[in-house]
């Protein structure tokens, strides 16, 4: 009888067991790189202590977030926990997930292990008609040059555009390009992305620019230019309503991607290249300047050279003067202003020699010269700036300390020979004083502020102690304030600005960092304090407005001044929880 107990027991734990699987699953296993998709490990039962597997060759977005339900059917219990990453490939290859742990009832139960084919690519949909097929016909990015034959030190200009007829929310940088032979300057664009109407096909599509730079390129050669990738939400309408009877969406993401440009840099001809050639590609004007030819033993001259134009000028070297033994020279005074325009970097260098003169005579500088290559021409020009004879008078001082200068500030010179500076000669904003310090006004006031202070804190410690005063109520009170304030701010986007006030209010109400900041955290975070539904519809509305605002040309009046009346109730209802 014993031992058809025991078996009985044996067996009724065994069918437990049995009952009882832990298993892994995956929306995809087969991927493109950097694309997104979920992994999932499911419990038929409750369980503790999960152990997730090693997920260094993937990039987790979120989780794990865990989930568990109980239900009964037929007088039977079932309890379900779950735990889901949100994982992005990052490399390609075929990659094996392995199995996870968990305790159930003391003892160790392992997941199923999965393969993961991550393809340079996302692999086509089998129907053309697809939700995402049909969003990346709709949404799509493109790097145009403006030049891709250039020669070596030419600039071109590369532009990053996205385009979209379907309604998106802020892209997701994945890949940065990156210019291996260039150098590259970045224009401007402001804090949200220009945006212009462009027909392709007979279908209008809104255009964002993303990002505009130069490029020079600094050798000649088959050069590359990596390509930048997008993740891109996309909202595709459904036929379904909300609570107010609008027509909601679901959010699908697809990866937007230039591909690589190749360009075909030409060298320079050597054909006619001068022996003084340093480089300088573009447009440019070449000027010198002698400030004074005739002056007396020890007074100065300005001599300046300038270079302005259009072209790879962060680049260019200025020509240097060969200035006679007898004529002290000092260290040239350098300026430069180098800008961003349409046409590429534009602007001047210039550099300007203080010259004195020690000794009478007559002192010949000769010429310089500057050469350039201009690509449209497809020529090289040479400019040579005029020589100079400088005529000095006087006697024969030396190295005398008495320098007259002209055509020059105070700032300019501190030491000329020995130490020659301007000496202040009026003594009338002078004042003296017999008054000591010690004993003083001032004196007692330093000695005795500190200790006031420190009195004054151990009372303020001792009455938040008794809980006389609350700083934490304090604190949250000024949470709307404080973001009332950033809202109503004048003369700034208003949707910056709402984002900012939200931003500031949970992270003054709640302590939600700025860098956990985003539509899922803030519902996460508003859903666990158990705020009401209508207000949480109302931070979804005013959020995906945010995100709508950097991607639409035209907003309303009415629409803008509805939408900060909105915020602002919503923060000051908020406050109250």
């Amino acid at each position: 009888m014993k031992k058809k107990l025991l078996l009985i027991i044996v067996l009724f734990q065994s069918v437990l067991l049995m009952a009882q699987t832990f298993s892994a699953t995956t929306n995809k296993n087969k991927i493109g790189l950097n694309e997104q998709f979920s992994l999932s490990f499911s419990l038929n039962a409750s369980g503790d202590r999960f152990v997730a597997p090693n997920l260094s060759n993937f990039t987790v977005l979120a989780g794990p977030s865990s989930s568990s339900s109980t239900s009964m059917i037929n007088n039977s219990i079932t309890k379900e926990t779950s735990y889901t990453y949100r994982l992005r490939a990052k490399k390609i290859g075929v990659f094996t997930i392995q199995p996870a742990k968990i305790r159930v009832k003391g003892k160790q139960l392992k997941s199923n292990s999965l393969s993961i084919q991550v393809l340079k690519s996302s692999p086509k949909s089998s129907s053309n008609n697809s939700p995402e097929e049909i969003a990346k016909s709709n949404v799509f990015l493109e790097l145009s040059l403006s030049n891709s034959n250039p020669y070596v030190g030419e600039q071109l200009t590369a532009t990053y555009k996205l385009y979209f007829n379907q309604e998106i929310r802020s892209p997701e940088l994945l890949e940065n390009p990156t210019y291996t032979g260039f150098w590259h300057e970045e224009y401007d664009l402001g804090k949200n992305y220009p945006i212009s109407e462009e027909y392709i096909k007979g279908k209008k599509f809104q255009v964002a620019t993303l990002k505009k730079l130069v490029l020079i390129p600094q050798r000649s050669g088959n050069l590359s230019i990596a390509g930048m990738e997008l993740e891109v939400p996309i909202a595709i309408p459904t036929n379904q309503r909300d609570f107010f009877g609008r027509r909601t969406s679901r959010m699908i993401t697809i990866i937007c991607s230039t591909g690589s440009k190749n360009l075909q840099v030409k060298p320079l001809p050597t054909k006619g290249m001068p022996t003084n050639f340093n480089g300088a590609v573009g447009k440019f004007e070449f000027s010198t300047k002698l400030d004074r030819d005739s002056i007396q033993t020890n007074e100065s001259t300005n001599l300046s050279l300038r270079i302005s134009g259009n072209g790879n000028l962060r680049m260019v070297d200025l020509p240097t003067f060969e200035i006679p033994k007898d004529i002290e020279a000092y260290e040239p005074k350098y300026k430069e202003s180098i800008n961003l325009k349409q046409s590429g970097l534009s602007g001047y260098k210039r550099e300007e020699y203080l010259l004195i003169p020690r000794n009478t005579g007559t002192y010949k500088i000769g010429s310089v010269s500057f050469s350039y290559f201009n690509p449209r021409t497809k020529k090289y020009s040479s400019i040579d700036s005029p020589s100079y004879t400088l005529n000095v008078n006087g006697d024969n001082s030396g190295n005398s300390t008495a320098v007259v200068l002209s055509n020059i500030t105070k700032e300019d010179v501190s030491f000329i020979g020995k130490d020659i500076l301007y000496v202040k000669t009026s003594l009338k904003n002078f004042s003296t004083s017999q008054e000591l310090f010690y004993g003083s006004t001032l004196f007692y006031s330093l000695l005795f502020i500190p200790l006031f202070l420190v009195v004054l804190l151990l009372i303020l410690v001792v009455l938040t102690r008794k809980s006389i005063i609350n700083l934490q109520q304090l604190q949250k009170g000024s949470a709307s304030k404080q973001s009332l304030r950033i809202l109503n701010k004048p003369n700034t986007d208003l949707h910056t600005s709402i984002e900012h006030a939200i931003q500031l209010f949970v992270f003054k109400k709640w302590g939600l960092k700025r860098a956990q900041f985003n539509k899922d955290e803030v519902l996460e975070l508003l859903n666990s304090k158990q705020i009401e539904a209508h207000l949480i519809m109302d931070f979804n509305t005013i959020f995906e407005a945010c995100e709508m605002a950097r991607f639409t040309i035209i907003h309303s009046q009415d629409n803008k001044v509805e939408l900060k009346m909105m915020t602002q109730k919503l923060i000051e209802e908020l406050e109250k929880y």
